[in-house]
């Protein structure tokens, strides 16, 4: 019955760690690509309303 509680919590406590070591990669890989992201490319507005609309005539 020990053996089995042993076994039982170590195999949860392993799943658990796995899952936040995941959680804790992916988020951090997110991260490092955002800010790299985010300072290569310094404020360009998307709309602009001053500029013409291209015509088809």
């Amino acid at each position: 019955m020990l053996s089995a509680i042993v076994l039982f919590l170590t195999v949860t406590t392993a799943v658990a760690v796995g899952i936040v070591a995941a959680y804790g990669a992916v988020t951090g890989i997110l991260f490092a690509f955002a800010r790299a992201r985010k300072e290569s490319v310094p404020g360009i507005p998307v709309l602009v309303p001053s500029s013409n609309h291209a015509s088809g005539d």
